[in-house]
Order: structure tokens, then C-alpha cells, then sequence
């Protein structure tokens, strides 16, 4: 998903390790599209380079044609099991609808907490990140349109710096999808907390409070859902994430106009707390894994620019929203996520709370599943079709997302030292990297300079953030 959703809830794309072994037969060849399978296959597991080298001219306009008529009909390519069911030939609505749920998700959560700790400045930084973030988009489309045989994330890492720049970029795009299901459980520990406190658990020497119990209570459901073989099913669910956000800012609203009101203030900067915000805004900007899909997915190419632009103001004001209403509510006492600070008692906390929960069940199947995948790939394959393989793998991630959740059950935090270093390398470093390798002296000087200081800008605040982040985690240990 993400591609169909690196996010949030939607979340992220995944990239695929075929190149280094593709299991005939997997358990997900159901996945995937009817093609031509011994041409398709055959070409998606070789590198950029090889291809090249083996498949004449026509072939290769062939194999592109077929990969994009392939991704452009809501089955997404390689791994990408649950994203965003994407229809072949999308307009620029419909391209714009997919971005922002892509982008807006449980990031919106920690919106006011990012202005209670770092100020009012806060807001110029959302802009200044949604404004960077678009542009390394726009890079993205340029890497794409330098090469035909160029058509996910680790293919642009593979055409800038070889076998090694796909690798890379793979394992960061699946060490993200497994961050963001260690914060799901944190997020459905919390919030169910608060939806029916004063559960415990107390059996022999096992004594688990509300949060915990939550917790495992969550994981459990989650993972069966990973069990799920018809993972479109799920994905259609998640894409419902859009209209859950929306209505979760109406009830903000709601709350602020009827409920609590908006009286708080604050100052206009607060230095402690500016690598934190970075960190969250690195993390609500982090949909460069499924731009891919998406721009493969248009039926008017030349606009994926103008999409871009449209689905990033609304993503700002989405996100601005919420952060002003939400710190003029609770100010100084906002919490990390506004869930946790609405009012027990209102119809709209109970509306808002519900829906998260609710979506979130079904989004952690969306990015557990194609981590699973990926390691399936990695082992023999008469282990990797092994039912029990299935399982076991399955189980044994969920149980060790359960137990990072709880050696760092901090929502906030966990989320800003993902924006910090996950995230703005995926966002902001990667893109331009790999542009400026690929386009090379083709690229015009302001694309360069431009490219060159988001790089620099991107470096500084990964350094801060996650240094931050780590600093306060290691202190609430």
C-alpha cells in the first residue's frame, strides 16, 4: 500500500526484492495481475541495466506498455498488497483523492502537539516541508520520465546508483511499513484506554493495565486480519481513509465550537521543541512511496505535477486545521495524540475515537502483509509456500511489533524519530539524491541549487530530529 499508503493510514508502497529471488508459486501470486506471466516475470526480475542489454528497443516499449496498463488497473505491482485500490486512467480528481489519503492519516493526530512544543512557528515549518516534499515529487516524475523502464521507488535507486541504491531503498521502505504497525499498537493501546478505561488484566503473575491489555487485545484482532488472503477486500475498507480524517476534523470543530471552546495561546517559538516538530512534519509528508504507483496510474501523465500541488495544499490545510483548533482548545496541555485530550463524555470524542480504532484494524494488514511477503521472498521456496510459513511468520512479526510498542510506548516520539530519519531520507534526501545522479548535466542549475539545499536542509534536520527524538525516548525509559 502505500504505495497505496506510506502514511499514514494509507501508508506505503512496497518495494520489491524480485531481484534477488522471486518464489514461483508464492502465496500471493493470487495477487497478481493476469498477465503474461513468463514475459512479465521474467523482465521484472532482472535489474534496469541487464534489461538493457537483453531486450531489443521494441520489446522494451512492449513490457512498458503491458507494466502500465498492468499498474494502472487497482493491481498494483510486485508486493504492493492492500494499497489504495487505484482505476486505470485516474483523472487528476481522482489522482489528488488517492494522494491525500495517502498523506493524511494518523499523522493529523499530533497536529496541536507539534505547536505546544514548538510555537506558533510550527506552521511556517508545515509549509516549508509541504513545499520542499512537492517538489522532490516533481523530481520524482522527472526520474520517471528519463526512463521508460523506471516504474516503482527502488527503481529509481536502482537507475541512480545501481543494484545496491534498490536495496537500500527497499529495506528503508519496509523498515517504515514496520514502524508504522509498532505505532498502530501503541495508537489502539491508547485510544481504546480512553473509548473504555479501567479495564486490567490479572491472571497468576500477569498483571497488564488498560493500555497494555488494549494492546495485545488489538494485536490479536490485527493479526488474524493478516490472515486474510483476499487483501483487496481490506484495501478497500482503508480507502475510506480520507472521508474517517475528514469527519475527524468535524468533530474537532465540533468540539471546539460547542464543547470546549477556543481560549488557549501560546508563544510564537519554542526552541526545545522545533526537532521534534520536524520530526512530525517529515513524518505527515511521507507519501514519496506511492507517488510512484500513482503517476503510473494517470491517464494524463503531463498533470501529475498539477495534481501534486492541489493534493498538498489540501493535505496543509488539513493539517493546519487541526493544529490551530486544536492548540486554541487545549494549548500547552495538548497531548500527542487530540484523541486523548477530548472530553470523555462527548458524542463527537466518541465518534472520532471510533473511527480511528476502527480504520486502523484494517490499515496494519495493509502494511504487515507485504513486509511478510518480502521475507517470504528471502527463503527457500518450498519453505516460503509452506502454509505454516504463513503462519508462523505472520504471527512472529505481529508479536515483535507488540514488543517494541511496549519498550517504546511513547506515540509522539516514536513518531517524530520516524519522520526524522525514515522519512525525510524517503521524502526529501532520496528523491533529490537520485535525481541529480540520474538527470546529471541534463538537470538546469535551479534544479540543482534547489535539489542540493532541500538535500542539505533534509541532512540537518534528519541529524537534530532523531537526535532529539532519541534524547527524550532514552529520558522517559
Amino acid at each position: 500500500m502505500l504505495r497505496h499508503t506510506l502514511d499514514s493510514y494509507s501508508i506505503s508502497a512496497t518495494p520489491s526484492l524480485g531481484f534477488l529471488r522471486r518464489p514461483s508459486g508464492s502465496i500471493y501470486s493470487m495477487y497478481e495481475p493476469a498477465i503474461d506471466s513468463n514475459f512479465g516475470d521474467n523482465f521484472k526480475s532482472k535489474l534496469l541495466t541487464e534489461c538493457s542489454k537483453i531486450y531489443s528497443k521494441q520489446d522494451l516499449d512492449k513490457i512498458s506498455r503491458m507494466m502500465s496498463t498492468w499498474s494502472g488497473r487497482g493491481s498494483l505491482p510486485e508486493q504492493l498488497i492492500g494499497e489504495l485500490p487505484i482505476t486505470f486512467g485516474c483523472s487528476v480528481t481522482q489522482t489528488v483523492f488517492n494522494s491525500v489519503n495517502v498523506m493524511v492519516g494518523v499523522g493529523v493526530l499530533s497536529m496541536p502537539n507539534t505547536i505546544a512544543q514548538a510555537g506558533w512557528v510550527g506552521m511556517g515549518m508545515l509549509l516549508l516541508f509541504a513545499a520542499m516534499c512537492c517538489y522532490t515529487a516533481y523530481l520524482m516524475k522527472d526520474c520517471f520520465e528519463s526512463k521508460e523502464t523506471i516504474k516503482s521507488y527502488p527503481d529509481i535507486g536502482e537507475a541512480a546508483f545501481g543494484k545496491y541504491g534498490r536495496l537500500i531503498i527497499a529495506i528503508i521502505l519496509y523498515t517504515s511499513l514496520y514502524a508504522y504497525c509498532v505505532e498502530f499498537i501503541i495508537l489502539e493501546g491508547d485510544n481504546i484506554t480512553s473509548l473504555l478505561p479501567g479495564v486490567s488484566l490479572h491472571l497468576g503473575g500477569l498483571n497488564l493495565d488498560s493500555v497494555h491489555f488494549y494492546a495485545i487485545l488489538s494485536a490479536v484482532v490485527m493479526g488474524l486480519t493478516l490472515l486474510v488472503k483476499n487483501a483487496r477486500v481490506i484495501s478497500l475498507l482503508s480507502a475510506t481513509g480520507v472521508v474517517a480524517t475528514v469527519m475527524v476534523i468535524l468533530c474537532v470543530f465540533w468540539l471546539g465550537t460547542v464543547n470546549v471552546g477556543f481560549h488557549e495561546n501560546g508563544p510564537p517559538v519554542k526552541l526545545g521543541g522545533i526537532a521534534f516538530a520536524l520530526g512530525v512534519y517529515g513524518f505527515c509528508f511521507s507519501g514519496h512511496c506511492v507517488f510512484p504507483n500513482i503517476y503510473q496510474s494517470m491517464a494524463d501523465k503531463t498533470k501529475f505535477t498539477k495534481a501534486m500541488i492541489i493534493c498538498f495544499v489540501l493535505c496543509v490545510l488539513m493539517y493546519g486545521v487541526v493544529a490551530i483548533m486544536g492548540f486554541l482548545m487545549f494549548g500547552e496541555q495538548s497531548l500527542s495524540q487530540i484523541t486523548l485530550n477530548m472530553p470523555e463524555d462527548a458524542i463527537a470524542s466518541k465518534v472520532a475515537l471510533n473511527l480511528f480504532v476502527s480504520l486502523t484494524f484494517y490499515t496494519y494488514a495493509l502494511l504487515m502483509n507485504p513486509l511478510a511477503s518480502a521475507i517470504e521472498e528471502l527463503l527457500p521456496t518450498k519453505v516460503a509456500n509452506s502454509y505454516w510459513c504463513f503462519i508462523i511468520l505472520r504471527v512472529a512479526l505481529v508479536a515483535s511489533s507488540v514488543c517494541i510498542a511496549f519498550a517504546l510506548p511513547f506515540f509522539g516520539l516514536v513518531m517524530a524519530l520516524m519522520g526524522s530519519v525514515l522519512c525525510i531520507l524517503t521524502s526529501l534526501i532520496l528523491p533529490a539524491a537520485c535525481f541529480l545522479r540520474i538527470k546529471g548535466s541534463k538537470a538546469t542549475p535551479t534544479q540543482i541549487g534547489l535539489s542540493v539545499s532541500i538535500m542539505v536542509l533534509a541532512i540537518i534536520c534528519m541529524i537534530v530530529g532523531a537526535y532529539s527524538s532519541l534524547a527524550d525516548i532514552a529520558n522517559q525509559l
